[in-house]
């Protein structure tokens, strides 16, 4: 039954019936639809946002063969093997035989009877050569389909979702750079840029060569032409090998710069690269002498060297050893990078005092 009628209001005394009110018309203006659109986008981003941060961060990179998540709890990684079918779970965040995260992964794929394969590279730092070598070896050789993760599934797994889609696909670089778009948590900004910047170099090789990706140049740019930037050095040790005993002595190190970018050297306690280098008592190990040597203002571009003193306090006689690398500061010495994380190879030779 519908609702009755409202009874009619009586007009005043000599005007008759009022004429019907009409409602007014509802008009959505430009300004509210932009409003409702700009509503509508800012939910759903808002929505994605949670399951990126808060969630798993899953996503299908080539469908039936290729996943991506963020770390997963056993309990959900054991669905998602279930659901998925997964036959290898590639954990990107290195060895942690100490973590309840990675005795947790293992126990839960080894329970699945499936492949772990664990490659290390870090969300701040270029990847490593070996470690860039290493993920294209699992991915030609593993069992299929698989899923990647590392923290939040965001920065190391884009670049790994990348290299996937380089190998397997033949969608563009710049498709297939996509992976590593907002909507998966990572930003091209701060000191995650230097994952977009591997991909960059690549296609300033691609550009140097008047070519277009395809999945054996990748491999080929892996394998023979990728630097991480300017991490890559060779030393040599100049001048004399033995000093006489009870006397300081000096030690000159040669560094070339074999990599790609200038090397920056600054006067000061912080920042710029330097060389670090120790002697210990060989073949003992027990470390004699630390120091930096390299506080000053100088560019080395690539192709160049410079000569640095090592200046060493006076040792007795004996058998030493030597190592130096480079490292590149910052103003906060967790952060500082050595060359050798890279692949580049430190010095390290025998010293004789007597």
């Amino acid at each position: 039954m519908d609702a009755p009628e409202p009874t009619p209001i009586p007009a005043p005394p000599g005007q008759g019936t009022l004429p019907p009110v009409s409602a007014p018309a509802r008009r959505f203006s430009r300004r509210r639809l932009f409003k409702l659109a700009g509503g509508a986008v800012a939910l759903g981003f808002g929505a994605e946002f949670l399951r990126v941060v808060a969630f798993t961060n899953v996503h299908t990179v080539i469908p039936g063969r290729v996943y991506r998540t963020a770390q997963l709890k056993p309990e959900q990684l054991q669905r998602f093997i279930a659901e998925k079918g997964i036959r290898t779970v590639v954990n990107l965040r290195g060895v942690c035989s100490n973590m309840p995260w990675y005795i947790g992964e293992c126990q839960t794929s080894h329970a699945a009877n499936i492949n772990q394969e664990d490659v290390t590279l870090s969300a701040k730092r270029y990847p490593a050569p070996v470690e860039v070598k290493r993920l294209i070896d699992v991915f030609d050789h593993t069992a299929y389909p698989v899923v990647m993760h590392c923290q939040r599934g965001a920065d190391r797994t884009g670049l790994g979702s990348t290299v996937a889609k380089l190998l397997m696909t033949n969608e563009d670089l710049a498709t297939a750079r996509r992976q590593m778009w907002f909507r998966y948590g990572h930003f091209p900004y701060g000191r995650t840029a230097v994952l977009d910047e591997f991909f960059d170099y690549y296609a300033a090789w691609l550009a140097a060569r008047n070519e277009e990706h395809a999945p054996d140049r990748f491999r080929r740019w892996v394998n023979t032409d990728y630097c991480p930037g300017p991490y890559r050095a060779d030393l040599s040790l100049i001048g004399p090998k033995t000093f006489p005993a009870g006397r300081g002595f000096s030690v000159t190190v040669r560094a070339r710069n074999t990599s790609i970018e200038p090397w920056t050297f600054t006067p000061g306690g912080t920042g710029g690269i330097r060389l670090r280098h120790t002697l210990t008592d060989h073949p003992a190990g027990e470390t004699k002498h630390k120091a930096h040597v390299g506080h000053l203002a100088r560019v080395v571009n690539p192709g160049e060297h410079i000569d640095l003193v090592c200046g060493i306090p006076p040792q007795p006689a004996g058998s030493y050893m030597l190592h130096a690398d480079l490292l590149h500061g910052q103003p906060i010495e967790l952060l500082n990078t050595d060359f050798v994380q890279y692949g580049s190879e430190p010095l390290m030779t025998n010293v004789i005092v007597s």
